[in-house]
């Protein structure tokens, strides 16, 4: 799961994380790949001690993307690439943790 910039969905709630999975594909593509994405809520929770954990919830958009067999072949080993990409074509802005 990846954080993202919180995103408002009537109705359902709001989306702070995105899921991306890449559908069943053949290795060597000539037109590109399907990918299906969804974005989650996030739940809160208190342990015994009062730590807080904050993990993906219930989901509120979903649906699939098509990537372009130029775009697939610039994926390489890196998954990042295909997440980024993903953020992109949803407009949607992904949040990285900092320490």
């Amino acid at each position: 799961m990846n954080k993202i910039q919180d995103i408002a969905v009537p109705t359902k709630g709001t989306g702070k994380y995105l899921e991306v999975r890449a559908l069943t594909f053949n290795l060597t593509p000539t037109s590109g790949i399907s990918l299906y994405w969804a974005i989650y809520t996030e739940n809160t929770s208190t342990d015994e001690a009062g730590v807080e954990t904050k993990t993906p919830g219930s989901i509120v958009l979903e649906g699939n993307l098509h990537m372009p067999q130029e775009k697939y072949e610039l994926w390489g080993t890196d998954d990042t690439f295909v997440i980024e990409w993903a953020a992109t074509e949803l407009n949607l802005t992904l949040i990285t943790e900092t320490e």
